[in-house]
């Protein structure tokens, strides 16, 4: 294994996001456009629906869930870094409904704000790369 570097604090963004759009684009744009290639992400809110994944490790692929209803956003933990050329984020989501029951997985696109705020935690230093890893078929830090 690779000998790590430790990585610096850079700038810190605490924000609102904007209801009504999708979380995980939203989240990306936003470290497109303030060229936040390394950190750390929080969000904790709203959504009007979500939609979550779950990783099957024996058939190695994602199972797809779409909740369409309001569900509160507990918490919204994950890490920024590069696919493609942009930011990526990978976040992992705890949500609840009206009656309290709780669920969360890996977030997708088509979770739909109602109220979001979010913390970012730049991190400067060699940006990780997000590439297929061919062992467990899912895209990792390279």
């Amino acid at each position: 294994m690779a000998e790590e570097k430790p990585y610096l604090t850079g700038r810190t963004y605490l924000f609102k996001l904007p209801k009504g759009k999708d979380l995980l684009e939203s989240l990306a744009d936003f470290c497109h456009d303030n060229q936040v290639k390394c950190g750390i992400v929080t969000v904790i809110g709203a959504v009007e629906n979500a939609t979550l994944s779950v990783f099957d490790q024996a058939k190695k692929k994602y199972d797809k869930k779409v909740i369409a209803e309001p569900m509160e956003l507990l918490n919204l933990s994950g890490n920024i870094s590069i696919q493609d050329n942009r930011p990526c984020v990978h976040a992992h989501a705890v949500l609840a409904n009206k009656d309290y029951q709780v669920t969360g997985g890996h977030l997708l696109p088509g979770t739909k704000i109602f109220i979001a705020e979010a913390y970012i935690q730049e991190l400067v230093g060699e940006p990780k790369v997000r590439r297929l890893d061919k062992v467990t078929k899912v895209p990792l830090w390279g």
